[in-house]
């Protein structure tokens, strides 16, 4: 009985990346939060992730992609919440959507949160603003 025997050399050239890796995206047990922010004209907008058993403040300044660090386990629940919203020099309303949901694999990219400089009522609650509006 004759074996054959296959000796098999793989050799890198460069330094390896995170992203080179084949099993890096789909296959992680967790997941993060992100969206955007639009409208911001002013400071002191604060966003508040919460799981399982996790809170996280997130403050945003200005308009574009914001990440929560949070490593969210796949299957998990999550939301988002305006804790303050933008106020500094003036107030400012913010609305948020695609807020909350079930981690997936790959994680959840999809919040939205768009502020404008509509003057308040302060005899009205608007509960998607996230203040008296």
């Amino acid at each position: 009985m004759k074996y054959i025997i296959l000796i098999l050399t793989i050799s890198f050239s460069g330094q390896s990346m995170a992203t080179d890796l084949i099993f890096k995206s789909g296959f992680e047990a967790s997941g993060l939060v992100s969206g955007s922010a639009t409208g911001i004209n002013n400071t002191g907008l604060s966003l508040q992730l919460t799981t399982h058993d996790q809170t996280e403040l997130l403050n945003i300044d200005v308009n574009g992609h914001f990440v929560f660090a949070t490593d969210v386990v796949n299957g998990n629940n999550w939301s988002v919440s305006i804790i303050n919203l933008p106020n500094t020099p003036q107030q400012q309303n913010c609305q948020a959507t695609n807020t909350e949901g079930v981690m997936i694999p790959g994680g959840f990219s999809a919040v939205q949160i768009t502020c404008n400089d509509n003057p308040w009522n302060w005899n009205q609650m608007n509960w998607d603003e996230s203040g008296w509006n």
